[in-house]
């Protein structure tokens, strides 16, 4: 018969999953586990019953938590109170973590709105501005238009008294030249 050494250990590691844990810290030695290892653990989802009872109780120790600058004694408070309401245990640092966490995902769902919205905001303020410019260069354009028909007018007004005077000065010379023919025939 063949026999293993370490069979056993693991076997029984593998038949009560309690004593592997146990079993695998007194394998590895205590310098390569990191304290970090036990915090870092992933809790369990939060129920929907959970959130509204934690959403209630945040509400009522609201002002407290901003007031307390060291306030892990009021998340334990909040802790007892959401036990009271739920029947579901939470530790006081899960609390903060999920307030913390909802907060920051509440806030970083906000800002993109109002990046949009001062985007447009700016873009409407933009566009208002280049339809301003474009509705005074049209009036400039429209008062160069008036002007210069005026002028036109002017000038053509000027040309036609000229012609009338042109008119004049030839039927006077006409006449001039009538009565000149005239007394030389005669």
């Amino acid at each position: 018969m063949v026999r293993w050494p370490g069979l056993r250990p693991c076997l029984s590691a593998i038949l009560n999953p309690a004593g592997a844990s146990s079993m695998a810290a007194a394998e590895v030695p205590s310098y390569l586990v990191s304290p970090q290892t036990e915090k870092h653990r992933r809790a369990r989802n939060w129920t929907d019953a959970e959130m509204r009872g934690l959403m209630l109780v945040w509400e009522e120790f609201f002002d407290e938590l901003k007031q307390t600058k060291r306030n892990a004694k009021v998340y334990e408070k909040m802790a007892s109170k959401l036990f009271e309401m739920t029947g579901e245990r939470r530790l006081g640092e899960e609390i903060k973590i999920k307030i913390t966490n909802m907060t920051f995902q509440y806030r970083s769902e906000e800002r993109p709105v109002k990046k949009r919205k001062v985007r447009s905001c700016h873009l409407q303020k933009k566009k208002l501005r280049l339809l301003e410019a474009m509705l005074e260069e049209q009036r400039r354009l429209s008062r160069a238009m008036e002007e210069t028909c005026r002028e036109v007018r002017r000038v053509l007004d000027q040309q036609n008294i000229l012609q009338v005077q042109s008119l004049q000065l030839q039927e006077r010379m006409m006449s001039l030249l009538e009565k000149i023919i005239a007394k030389s025939n005669v």
